[in-house]
């Protein structure tokens, strides 16, 4: 009796299968076999200005003595104030410059920003403010 029971069981697990299924040959999904058919465009990488910055390395780890900035794709972060950067615009030679708007304290200032490579640095003026500018190094 044994013996029958295993090609019975067999036979009514493939029926029950059978009856789930709408008799259609199931499809291969076309992103595992290449991936690439499925795969969303990948985004465009962020502007070379976003990161965490210090104007002095040290700054990233022990903000005893200063602090680093935030820069994102729409904001510049410091440690009281949020701007928020709109009319960014590309320079010819690589920068880039974008209008801050910053509210602090009860006080908002609107100014021009203006960020430059500078090899692993980036080199931050302000035009506005007559100074030079300033180099900020990557935080890790």
């Amino acid at each position: 009796m044994r013996l029958y029971l295993i090609p019975f069981c067999a036979l009514i697990l493939t029926a029950t299968l059978g009856a789930c299924s709408d008799g259609e040959t199931p499809q291969a999904d076309a992103g595992a076999i290449n991936p690439e058919a499925t795969a969303e465009p990948s985004p465009e990488p962020a502007p070379f200005y976003v990161g965490q910055w210090a104007a002095d390395p040290v700054w990233c780890t022990d903000q005893t003595d200063g602090f680093p900035i935030t820069i994102t794709p729409t904001a510049f972060e410091g440690r009281e104030n949020i701007c928020e950067m709109t009319e960014i615009e590309t320079t010819p030679e690589g920068g880039a410059t974008a209008r801050l708007t910053c509210r602090s304290e009860g006080e908002t200032i609107v100014e021009p920003i203006s960020f430059a490579q500078a090899g692993e640095q980036i080199a931050i003026l302000w035009p506005e403010r007559g100074t030079e500018a300033t180099l900020f190094s990557r935080c890790e």
